[in-house]
């Protein structure tokens, strides 16, 4: 199955404008807000027709998505915003920041132009765009890698930061430091090796970064993957040796937009190896897939890295808005349900928040998690239980890695 899915996370690129972190989980209009930082409707942030998600790609008639030249990416984006009326500032939260002082479209311009897809990449120059500074943002580890640990930057790689999230529930120890001083740097500074198979297949593939990430300048906050737990550096780590390894670039200093766009099911595979099974979703109901999840799960919890993706576009009978469900975006599967005679599917987004809202359960999500039982909030930090039927509706396909 060819699948080729990846968006941006809007929120990231609202705290960039903010120059600061903003809790989104504890924002009472959170898409308010992230519309008024971004100077558009929150209709249009989510509206594949317009550059916001996904800058570099164009919304075909039948649903899929035109990849652009840089030269057009740009053109797109200014014309876009050119015809873009103010939003008013009503949240209290925007407004202590002060974005009326900010040229919002300017600045998400500049923003999204430096995260296009850049298609000549050369292996031996680094990468160093003007905005931005390469700074060491804190340790590998605070504990061991967690389902809720990576959240999804301004790049368009959210097929990989799902994969390291379900990789990290199904098998938190394969993702492991490997670390060694050299003459990068010092026990300081050290330099990380991560291995990844190329098509999930062979003989690792090593390679080693330091824990320099891009991040905005002058502020330097994060631009792309970062983990929930502040000062924790190992999915921004893992976003980084990924960009490496996939564009063969011999520096410490690798282009990020190159990776934009991809498949999750393959990212799973290219991070632990394995057999890759995708299960395209029209033509099943909402019991196969559930059955199809329960197949690679234990008590309720998914064993073998699980991920699932949408259509481009709202498919016949459904609405993406009012649901909630993001277009072209890629999503970590983690176990499974059953309340009240009701098949659930269990899911988080990448970007750490924007749950869907549509035949979801609210409370908790209890599964046994290895040695313990785990008991997580639904609709909080991006995971939400879907009834399967939904589910089905909804999203285009899933897939498995064993």
């Amino acid at each position: 199955m060819e699948v080729n899915i990846g968006v941006i996370n809007p929120y990231a690129a609202a705290e960039v404008i903010a120059q600061k972190k903003i809790n989104w989980e504890q924002v009472a209009e959170p898409e308010v807000m992230l519309a008024e930082i971004l100077g558009v409707s929150a209709e249009k942030i989510f509206d594949l027709r317009n550059p916001i998600l996904r800058p570099d790609a164009e919304l075909s008639a039948d649903g899929s998505l035109k990849v652009l030249s840089e030269a057009q990416t740009a053109d797109r984006i200014n014309r876009f915003y050119q015809t873009q009326s103010p939003v008013a500032t009503r949240s209290i939260g925007a407004q202590r920041l002060r974005l009326g002082t900010i040229r919002k479209s300017v600045v998400l311009s500049e923003i999204m132009i430096n995260t296009a897809v850049l298609r000549t990449a050369i292996a031996s120059t680094p990468w160093t765009p003007p905005d931005k500074d390469w700074v060491d943002m804190g340790d590998y580890f605070e504990d061991v890698a967690e389902l809720n640990d990576p959240i999804q930057g301004v790049l368009g790689d959210c097929y990989f930061i799902a994969a390291m999230a379900s990789v990290a529930w199904a098998r938190p120890y394969a993702i492991v430091n490997m670390t060694r001083p050299s003459a990068w740097g010092n026990e300081e500074q050290p330099i990380h090796k991560v291995n990844f198979y190329k098509n999930g297949a062979g003989e690792a593939q090593a390679v080693e970064v330091t824990e320099l990430v891009p991040v905005s300048k002058p502020a330097h906050n994060w631009v792309y993957a970062r983990s929930l737990d502040a000062g924790e550096t190992w999915p921004a780590v893992m976003e980084k040796a990924y960009a490496k390894w996939r564009t063969s670039n011999s520096t410490d200093f690798p282009n990020y937009p190159a990776i934009a766009g991809g498949d999750p099911v393959n990212a799973c595979a290219e991070i632990i190896s394995g057999e890759k099974t995708y299960i395209s979703h029209s033509g099943k109901t909402g019991d196969d897939l559930w059955t199809f999840v329960r197949s690679h799960s234990l008590s309720r919890r998914t064993v073998n890295p699980m991920v699932a993706w949408t259509y481009g576009s709202s498919p016949a009978g459904t609405n993406y808005s009012t649901a909630k469900v993001v277009g072209n975006h890629a999503y970590s599967i983690l176990g499974w349900q059953y309340v009240g005679g009701e098949k659930y599917i269990v899911l988080r987004n990448p970007w750490g928040t924007h749950h869907a809202v549509l035949d979801t359960l609210s409370g908790n999500w209890s599964a046994y998690q290895i040695s313990f039982s785990a008991s997580i909030p639904l609709n909080s930090n991006g995971v939400f239980a879907m009834k399967a039927s939904t589910f089905q509706q909804y999203f285009a396909g899933s897939g498995v890695v064993v």
